[in-house]
Order: structure tokens, then sequence, then C-alpha cells
């Protein structure tokens, strides 16, 4: 008793004095937990976003919440993570995009070394480049023939300025020396939406692939270098455009300054989720491949794209404001 009695004074003084960290007055998670999805409902990130919830629910016996918050090309919903209280309560899932944010715009609104730290990685995934099914082409090959035709008169829709499909777009207007509209949209299913419509003629997301499955879309392409597993019947773009090559990625990242054993404590449940048979099951679906790492590969490989994307977006000459 006296010995308990002791240690309760001294973890009492130490809080006084600002020397426990953020958690220590409760195990976490002891209140609900937020995810803040940088995009809009009903994409990838979005349904990834709710298959963690209701694990990470059922794991900690506490409600998880996606919270969306699309715009400036996911950098707002970045932000509002970033500014978060570091205790574990707020994680963001984002992915390439938050990594190219850093190199297209002159001034980001996160810094992703100093505004947040990798936590954990969950699945890969190409884009694939779409049409409607009405537009007179069967390969990329026809496509690119028939935008330089016809200079200025097709459009290529993607997910928002910054964000991996409006790069896929840009490299192949780039590479295919086309003249083609870039049209934004707050999410890759309303890009989707419109090429299906005929509002636009082409679109480079990752969310296409059950729109191909059934026939809504004309799938044409794989923006990744290697053919995919998931969509086998389609070639890469490089064989076409040499050099082009651009993969998806969904990871968790945590506010700088959340306690390491909370973000390992939510690394180690997002490697049993995307483990489990059914959230591989469902990631197949989304056209995803699980690529699961530790949280310090994670790190490494969050600055390895850091560098690569640096690279390849000064070769291409993009710039945002």
């Amino acid at each position: 008793m006296i010995e308990r009695i002791r240690k309760s004074l001294c973890l009492a003084l130490a809080a006084c004095l600002g020397l426990l960290p953020l958690h220590a007055s409760a195990a976490w998670p002891d209140k609900p937990v937020t995810i803040v999805v940088p995009f809009g409902a009903g994409g990838n990130t979005d349904i990834l976003a709710r298959l963690v919830a209701q694990h990470m629910s059922e794991r900690f016996g506490q409600p998880v919440i996606v919270d969306n918050r699309p715009g400036a090309g996911s950098m707002l919903g970045s932000q509002v993570a970033a500014r978060a209280r570091p205790d574990g309560y707020t994680m963001l899932l984002g992915g390439l995009a938050t990594v190219l944010n850093d190199h297209l715009y002159k001034k980001p609104l996160v810094d992703i070394r100093k505004d947040l730290v990798p936590v954990s990685l969950i699945a890969t995934v190409p884009n694939y480049l779409s049409v409607n099914p009405g537009l007179p082409v069967s390969s990329a090959r026809e496509l690119i023939a028939l935008v330089k035709a016809n200079p200025g008169k097709y459009s290529c829709a993607n997910s928002g300025v910054g964000t991996s499909t409006h790069l896929s777009c840009e490299m192949l207007r780039t590479l295919g020396g086309l003249d083609v509209i870039m049209v934004p949209y707050k999410s890759g299913v309303a890009a989707i939406g419109d090429v299906i419509g005929g509002q636009a003629t082409m679109v480079l997301v990752n969310e296409a692939l059950p729109y191909i499955h059934d026939h809504r879309l004309k799938g044409l392409a794989v923006t990744s270098a290697q053919p995919s597993a998931l969509a086998p019947d389609l070639p890469p773009l490089a064989n076409e455009l040499p050099g082009y090559d651009v993969v998806s990625w969904y990871a968790f990242f945590a506010p700088a300054g959340t306690p390491p054993d909370i973000v390992a404590q939510f690394d180690a449940a997002v490697r049993d989720i995307v483990a489990s048979p059914s959230a591989r099951e469902r990631l197949a679906s989304l056209g995803a491949t699980p690529a699961t790492m530790t949280h310090d590969q994670f790190a490494v490989f969050v600055d390895d794209e850091l560098a690569k994307w640096g690279k390849i977006i000064g070769s291409l000459g993009l710039q945002l404001d």
C-alpha cells in the first residue's frame, strides 16, 4: 500500500513538472480516435479509412471516426491533422499526394518532414488510364494519336491539383507531347462520374478498376512500370511513354510529437488488420496490393519517395502557387 501511494505521488509530481508524455494519464485509447481523410467520401482513401476504423474500433473498444477534409490537393486535411494535439487521437490517412505536395507547391501548407510522423504503410496501387466506352480508341497508343490530332479538344479529369492523379495527367501530357485540358475534381469518384457521363475524356485514378470491370469505363493502361496482377490485361503506359511510372500508396501519419509508443501501437494494429483475409479481399476489390512495413521501414520509404518525386517533378517543371 505504501509503495502504491509513493508511486502515485511521484506520478502526480512528474505530471505537474511536465515530465510525463501526453498519454500518461490513461491507457491509450480511452476516448474516440479520429482518422482525417484529405479527400472526399467514396474514394479509395475514404473506403480504406472506414475499413481500418471498423477494425480499430473493435480492437480498442473505442469509436474511430472518419473525418473527410478534401481540398487543396489533400493539403487542407493534412494541415488539420498536423495541427491536431499530438496525443494519438488524430491520425492522417495520406499517401503519395502527401509527398507530392512537398515538391509541387512553393509554400505547402504542411512540411511532411517537420509536421508529420510516418506511422504505417497500408497498400500500393497504380492508377488506371480509362476513358468513356464510347470513345473510338482501344489502346493508349490510339488515345495519344487521337489527342495529338485534335489539340485542345480533349480533357484529363483528376482528383485535385497536387494529387497523384493530377501528376499522372501531367506526365501523360508532358511525356506524350499532348495538348490536353486539365480538369480537377474533389475526388476520384467525381472525376470518374464525369468521364462516364461524357463531360471529360479520360481519367487516371486508382478507383477506376471496379468501373472497368463492369464496363462503365474502358481501361487502356496502368500507370505502374510493371503490369498489375489485378488487371493483367492492361499494359503499362510506359510501353508507349518510356519512363512513365506512377504508383500510389496509402499510409498513416501522425502529428509531429506523437508519443512513440502510441505510434507503435497504431502501427501494429494496422499491420494486423491488413494481414486479415477480409481486409486483403477488400483491398483486392479496390485494385490495391497490401504493402505493410514496420514503422522504421516506412520512414525510410517516405524519405526515398521524397527524393524520387523531387527529381521527377523538377524534371517536368511543375510548380504550383
